[in-house]
């Protein structure tokens, strides 16, 4: 991942602050992470949502002593963290986050519960089907959390560009998962 960071930043001297961060910052991020929404993935999804903001605000970061940059990246995290909470408790519309949050709730039955990992893993199958920018907006979306602008400043498009794209990559993944129900009908 590291890789993908530093590919973001232009300057070797950016590059290597970064890499120090990362070394130094990571673990203890991804602990606090871990400990604040109790799964694996989110919490990597968190960090990696706060490396991200520390590279867009890399001027201010960047040149923090060792130990404010260390608070600097828990409160990173811990706000990443609550976004991502406040984002799988909305009720707003199913995402790939709200399934992944009742697969792992004991709320629901285990009848539901397969249904609902089927249901997950077609999605992700399907996603994973199709080209890579409309994977890469639907995981920059869904998955990391990000906002269209935000996704517009990574991939260089504009907000409205990055709005048709989520758009017709979701209509895509409902066309092959209408396909595969109609394929199973069949049978």
């Amino acid at each position: 991942m590291i890789q993908l960071y530093l590919a973001m930043l232009e300057t070797e001297e950016e590059q290597t602050n970064l890499a120090e961060i990362y070394e130094q910052h990571k673990s203890h991020m991804l602990r606090y992470a871990l400990k604040m929404l109790g799964n694996s993935d989110l919490a990597e999804d968190a960090v990696h949502d706060a490396f991200l903001a520390i590279i867009r605000h890399k001027n201010k970061y960047f040149s923090l002593p060792h130990r404010e940059m260390r608070a600097t990246a828990v409160v990173i995290t811990k706000n990443k963290c609550l976004d991502m909470l406040k984002k799988v408790h909305s009720d707003t519309d199913v995402s790939i986050a709200d399934i992944e949050h009742r697969i792992e709730s004991n709320d629901e039955s285990v009848e539901s519960q397969v249904i609902l990992t089927e249901e997950y893993n077609a999605i992700c199958n399907h996603i994973s089907s199709l080209d890579e920018m409309s994977r890469l907006v639907l995981e920059m979306k869904y998955r990391i959390g990000m906002s269209y602008k935000e996704i517009g400043e990574a991939l260089n498009l504009t907000p409205k560009h990055v709005d048709t794209k989520i758009m017709r990559a979701k209509a895509k993944v409902r066309k092959l998962s209408t396909k595969t129900e109609d394929e199973a009908n069949d049978k």
